[in-house]
């Protein structure tokens, strides 16, 4: 499992470098960071980037996704890109956050423990016993 979630990760970087961003951070990240820390004029933008991928992944990450990308690459570099960079990354996102967006709802409904409340029921259960 973990050959293929880097994988994943692998093929997230390569997107985001075809789309004018830094080759070592992922999509999640960079838009996290451009929507919410960085001044940036197109924030509405990366805004509504992010709500879509904060869309896709809800079931397993709750709905700052993006914001807990940016948490784990807060060392990386973040490039803005060009105005057809950001359009190919807008592409890019819209894409495969369909996919995304219907693979993880389907494994939240085969697995149930993969929703994040779930997690995080389970998690304050645990803090509680301590």
């Amino acid at each position: 499992m973990k050959w293929f979630l880097r994988i994943l990760i692998a093929v997230d970087q390569l997107g985001n470098a075809i789309a004018g961003g830094y080759p070592d951070a992922v999509i999640s990240a960079r838009v996290g960071y451009f929507a919410n820390k960085a001044d940036s004029p197109m924030r509405a933008y990366w805004q509504i980037l992010e709500w879509i991928i904060n869309c896709a992944f809800y079931p397993i990450d709750g709905p700052n996704h993006c914001l807990c990308s940016l948490n784990d690459d807060k060392e990386e570099k973040f490039i803005h890109g060009n105005d057809f960079a950001r359009a190919i990354l807008g592409l890019i996102i819209i894409a495969a956050c369909i996919f995304i967006a219907i693979i993880l709802r389907i494994i939240v409904i085969i697995v149930p423990s993969s929703h994040y409340k779930f997690k995080l029921s389970k998690l304050k259960s645990n803090n509680n016993e301590s």
